[in-house]
């Protein structure tokens, strides 16, 4: 499994720059002036390690997937481009053959342990492919005409 420690690496591998700041309300963000990206973070605000490989994960997947957005975009766009970043996060932190497996033998705090990432993300993950394989058996479903 991926560790905070190796998406740091591959954060300065892509000469992204971190800046730790003191925000009200978030806890972490990412801007991208011209070439320059840097993520924002706070790090007063995260819990543990756990946390903070989601947080950084997420960041990471913003610029690996181009999901940026302005202060001023939609509502719309924004969680579109949230979405995109977190379903990243979640295919690279806790794949879904692995999470399929493992759920059938492992509570929930034990499958937060294994994959390093608190157990609300192990929640959503298993929401986000649930939610994808439904769809992908409707569409096939309706592709062949089969109940």
């Amino acid at each position: 499994m991926k560790t905070l420690l190796k998406l740091y690496e591959e954060i300065e591998k892509e000469d992204i720059d971190i800046l730790e700041v003191k925000f009200n309300k978030k806890k972490a963000g990412i801007i991208s002036i011209d070439d320059d990206v840097t993520i924002i973070i706070d790090y007063s605000k995260i819990e543990d390690e756990k946390e903070e490989k989601i947080i950084i994960a997420e960041e990471k997947a913003h610029y690996d997937t181009g999901s940026f957005y302005t202060l001023n975009a939609s509502h719309e766009l924004m969680d579109r481009m949230e979405y995109k970043a977190r379903k990243r996060v979640y295919n690279e932190l806790i794949p879904y053959n692995v999470l399929k497996e493992l759920s059938a033998k492992l509570s929930l705090d034990e499958l937060s342990e294994y994959f390093g990432v608190p157990v609300k993300d192990i929640i959503m993950a298993s929401f986000l492919y649930t939610n994808i394989e439904n769809f992908a058996t409707t569409w096939y479903n309706s592709l062949t005409n089969s109940p």
